[in-house]
Formats: structure tokens, sequence, C-alpha cells
């Protein structure tokens, strides 16, 4: 399993306000075979890989949320999956995540520090949807 560091200490904290401002969380990575590989469909989870970013519908359209499901479950192809899924699009050294259950929607960085990540429906790349890894060793 890929690790890789992202800071969503903000996501975290929106979700069970339990993490340290300026934490950075790392981030596991991969990929889910059961969707088209030439989209570069993969699977983000933090804390070990026991919990895993999910788009959920709302009223207003689709969120973020962070589920108790094991990254490597959903890897195996334990549960329908699409939900947790993103397509990674590059940019250069630079990606896009798009959220495979609703097309055109981005994983979008916080406009100040302490905001939760979202999803936006950017049709063109902006910083605040552009995203670099960088593997932990």
């Amino acid at each position: 399993m890929g690790q890789y560091k992202l800071s969503v200490h903000a996501l975290e904290k929106s979700v069970t306000g339990s993490r340290h401002p300026g934490s950075a969380e790392k981030i596991c990575i991969l990929p889910n075979r059961g969707l088209d590989r030439t989209k570069v469909p993969i699977f983000l989870g933090i804390q070990g890989g026991s919990r895993c970013l999910a788009c959920v519908e709302t009223g207003d359209g689709p969120s973020l949320q962070l589920e108790d499901v094991n990254i490597e479950d959903l890897y195996k192809g334990g549960e329908e999956a699409t939900r947790f899924t993103f397509f990674q699009r590059s940019m250069g050294s630079a990606f896009r995540l798009e959220a495979a259950a609703w097309p055109g929607w981005f994983l979008c960085g916080p406009a100040e520090p302490q905001q939760p990540v979202r999803l936006t429906k950017e049709s063109e790349p902006s910083p605040c949807t552009e995203f670099y890894f960088e593997q932990s060793r």
C-alpha cells in the first residue's frame, strides 16, 4: 500500500473534531481494480487505511465524509466502491482528483486553514483543485 503525506487535518477535524492544528495525516492510496484503469481510479484512506474518504449524496449535491471502511477491503472488492473512488488526472507534476460517483466534481483544498476539503464542480483546474503527493519513506 502506498503511503503519502497530504494534510487532511481539516477534513478529519470537521468530521470528528479530533485533529490538532498544523498536524498532517498520512494518506494511504490503493487502486480500484474494478474500474477503468486508464482513468487511474484510486481509494484514499487515513489512519493506516482504516478510514476512507467517500462521496455521499446531500440535499445540496455531493459531499465528502470519512467512513470506517478499511482501504484493503475496498481494494479486494468487498463492498460497492465507486463512492470511495477518485480518478487521478495528471496536470504536469500535479493532479486533480475527480469523484468517480460524481463526474465533473473534484476534490478541492480548503481556502483557509482549518477548513475542510470539499467537492467542487469546476471545469477548469485551479490551485485549490491541484494536488501533489509526497511519498513517505
